[in-house]
């Protein structure tokens, strides 16, 4: 695991970039690697690695690796699971290696395959491969985007980096903000790759790989993976056989994600994806296994811990809690202007934080963890509310007018925002803006944002409403999953991951996103991951062989648990006075004063107003413009 950085001048260009720039923008991520760096320079190219030690903690470990002849450079965010395979298999092409890590792996990969290479990767990672024979630069981000990769394209060539924080400090980086990403931001809480806070600057595409030529100044996007959609149902006949199917190709990706040369932990919440992921570690491994979990004393309603300790006592593992305070949580609050140099405003992003810093604490630098399982197996109530958009959205639209009407009646009368959220959305001309809207959960509406902003917004969806729209013979559940695992999953789950783990150092791994399993689930009917109201069928059957049924079949908990609302209207509100003053909106002129008072008031009052969303993504968004715009 490291941080990554560096840059490709186009061959015309006339000025050299200084060393000491490429180290000031390495060392901006120090704390995705802090056990070494490393640097190549050349005519116009220069590399930068920070390394987290993992595999192969020796000196011959160290980033950049070069092939046998130095024309093949390659630095390296991530891990590849199947290395070992992989190097076996090059040796006996004549490959020699000078150490044992997956990095170098990848080097004579490329000089045996080419472009070609990077299908035969399994692991999360993004690459940086430059080849001095063709004067080209590969950048590559693994297929569900685990890894961040990001780009910024100009006349001078590219400069890329694992984080923004680093890219901003290239000469020619110019903060030119995109403003329809932000309104995106504001109806979702997050930004849909490829785009980014910043015009001209974009993120890698999962399961893409970018050519830029040196000669030509040139770049090629080139995708070499896509979601496997549903050909034909897997050939078994009954539940036993899905479970046993899905057993085999789940321990076989736990298994892989346990290969390192440090301690290996997980995360433990009591709930589905994460017992089973510790389930599985448990079969495998030989060595006591360290788990974690987060519960906050002030509240019982939002405390895992409890449930985190019974299912660890049942499985045999060493489990530890962590309990917070506001304290806690406030210290975290303080790091983000810093930590989220793109808005992220997910605040299970707080917890996860906390957690990875307590594990670090404990001597565990790679974690184990349930993401993708919620999208792949249909773990969310979004889930139950597109069956039901479904069969709305097939009545006349004059009829679904009216629903949404009286919702909206009812919901002012009883000053109701979950009725308000409900007309809204029926209020939208089709399922898939329907289902966009949905995805924000609690965020801004369009019309919404329109009164926010006072006039004309922008709200460019495409990647959604693409991926929706796809496969249009498919049940509209599939429809949606899809849909979430290209925007939801990489730009929201996994980039907050990402953030809140690696900044403390602490490398997180999902073994849920397979290519196998995922692959299994698009080709599992419906019925074996939602029947009836129970959410993620098949992983409940699978988790009640060695859990007992009144833990597998509670309902959802998790990280998303914070008691948001009630911290607005207490605690949390001298955020809004920092960030949300009449005076300081009128001074940038960007949101309306009146719109937003207004939200803050309805949701101080309480009863059915909840508006903490809303006011959150606000917030995020104006510490984002303060730390790095300066507004």
């Amino acid at each position: 695991m490291c941080g990554i950085t560096g840059y490709v001048l186009h061959e015309t260009w006339p000025e050299e970039i200084p060393r000491e720039t490429l180290v000031k923008m390495t060392n901006t991520l120090y704390h995705r690697g802090p056990d070494d760096e490393g640097y190549f320079w050349s005519s116009g190219t220069g590399l930068g690695s920070r390394r987290l030690s993992i595999i192969d903690l020796s000196p011959a470990g160290r980033a950049p690796l070069f092939n046998e002849t130095r024309t093949v450079v390659v630095i390296h965010n991530g891990e590849i699971y199947n290395y070992q395979e992989l190097r076996n298999s090059l040796i006996k092409k004549g490959h020699r290696f000078a150490g044992k890590s997956d990095t170098e792996v990848i080097v004579h990969l490329y000089e045996e395959e080419g472009e070609n290479c990077f299908k035969k990767l399994d692991g999360m990672y993004a690459i940086a491969i430059w080849d001095t024979m063709q004067h080209k630069l590969f950048l590559v981000r693994d297929r569900f985007g685990e890894k961040p990769l990001y780009y910024h394209l100009g006349p001078y060539g590219i400069a890329f980096a694992s984080e923004l924080k680093s890219l901003v400090l290239f000469p020619y980086f110019q903060k030119t903000i995109d403003w329809e990403a932000l309104d995106q931001f504001l109806t979702l809480g997050y930004i849909i790759s490829p785009r980014t806070p910043y015009l001209n600057v974009y993120k890698l595409l999962p399961g893409h790989y970018l050519v830029f030529d040196q000669e030509r100044n040139t770049s090629e996007l080139q995708k070499y993976w896509s979601l496997p959609f549903p050909v034909q149902k897997i050939s078994k006949q009954n539940e036993n056989e899905y479970v046993e199917t899905f057993k085999e190709i789940f321990f076989r990706s736990v298994e892989s994600r346990l290969v390192s040369d440090v301690p290996v932990g997980a995360f433990l919440s009591g709930g589905i994806d994460s017992s089973l992921v510790v389930a599985a570690m448990k079969c495998i491994m030989k060595e006591p296994i360290k788990t974690f979990s987060i519960g906050f004393q002030f509240s019982d309603s939002h405390n895992e811990n409890p449930m985190a300790k019974k299912v660890a006592q049942i499985l045999g593992v060493e489990h530890h809690n962590l309990w917070v305070d506001f304290k806690d949580v406030l210290s975290v609050i303080e790091k983000l202007p810093q930590l989220l140099d793109e808005p992220i405003a997910d605040p299970a992003l707080i917890g996860v934080y906390l957690i990875t810093r307590f594990a670090k604490e404990n001597g565990i630098t790679v974690m184990l963890s349930g993401d993708g399982g919620d999208e792949l197996f249909f773990g969310y109530p979004v889930y139950r509310w597109v069956k039901w958009l479904n069969y709305l959205y097939h009545l006349p639209s004059f009829t679904r007018k009216a629903l949404s009407d009286s919702l909206s009646l009812a919901g002012q009368t009883l000053q109701n925002s979950r009725l308000e959220k409900a007309s809204v959305t029926l209020s939208h001309p089709d399922l898939v803006s329907a289902a966009y809207y949905l995805t924000g959960y609690g965020a801004w509406s369009v019309e919404e944002l329109k009164q926010l902003k006072n006039g004309f917004v922008s709200i460019r969806n495409d990647r959604f409403v693409s991926s929706f729209n796809s496969h249009v013979c498919l049940p509209p559940l599939y429809r949606e999953a899809i849909a979430l695992l290209v925007t939801y999953l990489p730009d929201n789950n996994l980039s907050r991951m990402d953030r809140s783990s690696m900044a403390n150092s602490v490398e997180t791994r999902a073994p849920f996103l397979h290519p196998c399993i995922a692959e299994f689930s698009m080709n599992l009917p419906v019925e074996m991951k939602i029947r009836g109201s129970i959410l993620k069928y098949l992983l409940r059957k699978v988790l009640c062989e060695v859990l007992p049924e009144d833990i597998v079949m509670r309902p959802k908990h998790g990280f998303n648990a914070l008691p948001m609302a009630d911290w607005i209207r207490s605690d949390l509100q001298f955020l809004i006075h920092e960030y949300l003053a009449p005076e300081r909106l009128k001074a940038q002129g960007i949101f309306h004063p009146q719109v937003v008072e207004t939200i803050i008031k309805q949701h101080m009052i309480g009863r059915q107003f909840n508006h903490w969303c809303k006011i959150w993504i606000l917030v995020v968004l104006q510490m984002w413009l303060k730390q790095w715009i300066g507004i």
